[in-house]
């Protein structure tokens, strides 16, 4: 009996360890998709009016958080103005992954959002642009991730999860 309970209690921790495996990548996912979906709206260009009307924060917020809703996640925390471009650890200057611990949210599961415009941290849009200044835009959701198991939140505390998508502006 002693280890008909021992083994239940293994059994439980691994099914549980699997569950939040794949809801870790299941939310990697979809975090990837908002990012695209935000930058791709960001970049469309209207040709026949030769401008950007959705290049700027709250229109790419506004995509990122459906795309966050489909799963029940919380509508991002937008970092713009102020840190639009978050300081990659390797010194990379597209700003792409790995991220400091401090441009993550301390709080599990909040995405904050960072939008990037033209890799130059700063530049910061809040009505669209006009002409063709920038020829890049990257939308970059970061995510700390709590687990459900206990033992593994216990254990290792929040993972961080990053998602990036970079998109070339179109235009005249």
């Amino acid at each position: 009996m002693v280890e008909f309970a021992l083994s239940s209690v293994v059994l439980l921790l691994i099914v549980g360890g699997l569950i939040d495996i794949g809801r870790s990548v299941y939310i990697s996912e979809v975090l990837s998709s908002a990012a695209r979906e935000g930058a791709r709206h960001g970049a469309w260009f209207d040709a026949p009016n030769l401008t950007h009307p959705y290049l700027y924060d709250a229109q790419i917020k506004a995509e990122v958080d459906i795309e966050l809703a489909t799963i029940s996640l919380p509508a991002s925390i937008l970092k713009n103005p102020g840190t639009t471009c978050p300081n990659p650890t390797d010194g990379n200057a597209y700003h792409n992954p790995p991220y400091a611990s401090s441009a993550y949210p301390a709080t599990a599961n909040q995405p904050w959002l960072y939008i990037c415009y033209d890799n130059t941290p700063g530049v910061d849009f809040t009505a669209p642009p006009g002409g063709q200044s920038q020829q890049d835009v990257n939308v970059i959701i970061l995510y700390s991730y709590g687990p459900l198991t206990p033992l593994i939140s216990g254990q290792f505390g929040n993972f961080r999860v990053a998602a990036n998508e970079h998109i070339t502006v179109q235009g005249p």
